[in-house]
């Protein structure tokens, strides 16, 4: 789930300025052809360029947003892409001390087993579980990723050092 994408609204903006301009360059010329002067040859060359000028502008908005794209090509730059929501909460059992919680391995795409998410990539929130503790979300780092459901496995280890009982590990199937 993501945020309203601030580049497709900063495109939807820009293709409004381009209507509005060209409706400005009509609305002028008009005037101008029921004046008592009329639309003469210059202004008339002049309307010409002005539209070719927009009619370019346009394409290059076109093939700008073509490329950016809303997300592919982005990389984890959050002033072109939307930043993604964290995951439903995840609950796990309680237990009476702080756990610290890390992903185990990659986190693999329904459906393609080749698409995954470096555990570099994922992100907690919160990092550690309080005592009692019971949810958390999962995160990206990395907004490429995004629009997508993944499976991977959620490690809690306690935080105090002690080894008893080992860390707990938890299968996780969460929309990013």
């Amino acid at each position: 789930m993501t945020a309203p994408n601030a580049l497709i609204q900063q495109q939807g903006r820009a293709a409004q300025q381009l209507i509005e301009q060209a409706s400005t360059l009509w609305v002028t010329a008009a005037e101008q052809s029921d004046s008592a002067d009329g639309l003469g040859i210059d202004a008339r060359i002049n309307l010409i360029h002005s539209l070719v000028d927009l009619w370019a502008k346009g394409c290059a908005a076109v093939v700008q947003a073509l490329i950016a794209g809303p997300i592919y090509g982005a990389g984890s730059s959050t002033d072109l892409v939307s930043v993604p929501q964290p995951s439903e909460p995840i609950t796990v059992p309680p237990q009476p001390y702080p756990r610290k919680l890390t992903a185990f391995g990659p986190f693999e795409r329904l459906g393609s087993v080749k698409a995954t998410i470096p555990t570099s990539c994922i992100a907690f929130k919160p990092e550690i579980l309080d005592e009692n503790g019971t949810t958390f979300r999962i995160m990206l780092v990395d907004y490429g990723y995004a629009g997508a459901n993944y499976s991977g496995k959620v490690v809690l280890t306690r935080t105090d050092g002690a080894t008893v009982p080992p860390p707990d590990e938890q299968a996780v199937t969460v929309g990013l």
